[in-house]
């Protein structure tokens, strides 16, 4: 994965970051998108990618290792492998840090919704990146990439907390299976939400990251997705939290949701909040 990220380029191969299908699209479905991705596809944009690298280092023994391995053991196979080290990465580094990072993008999403009502779309468009800019009802971005977009295709934006730059995802093969440009740009910096060791040593690291997500009542059924979690995992550790006094739980219609209670709140303030 170093060499997909670590190198001298400005592109980052677009089949890294599948578009979800449908809101409850999870990781599993979206590292199957990976794995499956078509050889023409892969092999268009690895070379594109090279193309940022330059011909001297093409030529010699700085060739990147990844791009090495895909011309000797084929498109399918590096696919695959790169799905597998994706999923080994969201479990060694992501996973523990889910929510304090899905949390944060939500707040800048909310943010970026209050700008509309206020100042419009182009009011928006103008403060996500110094290389997207909004002249005349057109946008533009700055990039050594030529190309027109129609405004017919629609256009996805999505906050990114590993990126200080302005990632895009534009399909430029044709065929039917064209999606819609994607920008990842920059999530506003905010304060640090996870909680602090001493809570993930009191109450173990599932059931704090589960608490911590608590701050709005949701069901059994949302954290499980939220977290990737089997149902019965995540009504287990409830069970805990509630007989603790950390949540309580209220049933509306067919549903039961749980919250932080006051002292839960407390807990994972830590320190700052005394």
């Amino acid at each position: 994965m170093g060499s997909l990220f670590g190198g001298s380029w400005d592109y980052v191969p677009d089949f890294l970051t599948p578009q979800p299908q449908a809101p409850e699209t999870g990781l599993q479905e979206e590292l199957h998108t990976v794995a499956t991705t078509g050889s023409a596809r892969l092999r268009w944009e690895l070379q594109v990618m090279a193309q940022g690298v330059g011909a001297e280092r093409l030529a010699g023994r700085s060739v990147p290792v990844i791009l090495r391995d895909a011309l000797e053991r084929g498109e399918r196979d590096f696919a695959e492998r790169t799905a597998a080290e994706l999923h080994r990465l969201w479990d060694s580094a992501l996973a523990p840090q889910w929510t304090a990072l899905r949390t944060r993008m939500e707040e800048d999403i909310n943010h970026r919704g209050r700008t509309i009502a206020r100042h419009g779309l182009s009011g928006m468009l103008a403060t996500l990146h110094p290389r997207m800019l909004w002249n005349d009802d057109q946008l533009t971005l700055v990039s050594r990439f030529q190309g027109r977009v129609s405004g017919s295709t629609g256009l996805v934006l999505t906050p990114s907390v590993f990126t200080t730059d302005l990632r895009m995802v534009i399909d430029s093969i044709p065929g039917p299976a064209i999606r819609q440009p994607m920008f990842a740009y920059p999530c506003r910096p905010g304060p640090e939400t996870r909680p602090g060791p001493t809570v993930h040593a009191l109450l173990r690291a599932t059931r704090a990251r589960l608490l911590s997500d608590l701050h709005t009542a949701r069901t059994t059924a949302e954290l499980s997705e939220r977290h990737f979690l089997a149902a019965s995992t995540v009504s287990y550790h409830l069970g805990i939290l509630h007989r603790t006094g950390l949540v309580t739980r209220t049933r509306s219609g067919q549903h039961v949701r749980y919250q932080q209670t006051p002292r839960a709140t407390d807990l994972l303030a830590g320190p700052q909040a005394r």
